[in-house]
């Protein structure tokens, strides 16, 4: 009875570990128009929170890399506008479908008794919890008509596909996506909000499962921006350093 009585609190333990870290914060790409003329400026910013669209945003210095793809599939640099806004070096002439992909800084995250550490669990004392995340996010950009092909794969470590155009779709249709970990698909749940559905905590609009292709959808419930996320936690190599580490995507867009 007693080793039934550990086993059992090692579970929940390890059960409510990964839930803790199941809330972890999110960024996303806001543009500031998804359907621009050709050579009519655009910016973005990196949305950072729970509660899409509103939250903090992430500044430049917090990401690893953010690029814009194409309708050749040519890299368009990105510059700083400011602080917080990026935008490509040359404004999108050529007609077509781009999409903008960055990833956040990998990066340790240890909550202590005496509060959270941007480090691993190493060398900390009276520690709760540590996890390392790699967040990744992606925007689509339809300039001009609307026309071409936006299942590019840009090798994040998770990546969220969507295998239809959304500028094709109106309200009532599905997206079809494919989700990818470490370029395989991934098996799990996805979920989507709309801007202006909810202001709470990690609310979402619709929730829905890939299969073992990595295949799922997304029903769009009304015209207007999109946000789609995914996650997937899994224990971390060495329990010495941190407990789990946690991956992270999400994707933007909008339908008309």
């Amino acid at each position: 009875m007693k080793k039934i009585s550990i086993i059992t609190a090692m579970y929940l333990g390890l059960a409510a570990l990964f839930c803790t870290q199941a809330q972890a914060h999110y960024p996303w790409i806001n543009m500031s128009n998804y359907s621009p003329d050709p050579g009519e400026s655009v910016q973005m910013t990196i949305g950072w929170g729970h509660r899409y669209p509103l939250g903090k945003f992430l500044k430049k210095g917090d990401l690893e890399s953010i690029v814009i793809v194409g309708p050749d599939g040519k890299k368009i640099p990105v510059s700083t506008a400011s602080e917080l806004e990026f935008e490509p070096e040359n404004n999108l002439r050529n007609p077509g479908a781009y999409l903008v992909a960055g990833k956040r800084k990998t990066g340790f995250y240890t909550k202590t008794t005496q509060g959270g550490k941007r480090q691993s669990k190493e060398g900390l004392s009276n520690v709760i919890s540590c996890s390392r995340s790699q967040m990744s996010m992606k925007a689509i950009i339809n300039v001009g008509d609307g026309q071409g092909t936006v299942n590019r794969k840009v090798g994040h470590p998770m990546e969220i596909i969507p295998m239809t155009n959304p500028a094709q779709l109106k309200a009532g249709d599905y997206l079809p996506i494919q989700l990818l970990l470490h370029g395989k698909p991934y098996k799990g749940k996805i979920f989507a909000t709309h801007m202006g559905f909810s202001t709470e905590k990690d609310v979402f609009a619709y929730t829905s499962k890939t299969d073992r292709q990595g295949r799922g959808k997304i029903r769009i419930l009304q015209p207007g921006v999109w946000l789609i996320k995914a996650e997937h936690t899994q224990p971390y190599p060495n329990q010495d350093e941190c407990d789990v580490e946690k991956f992270i995507a999400t994707l933007t867009l909008e339908v008309k």
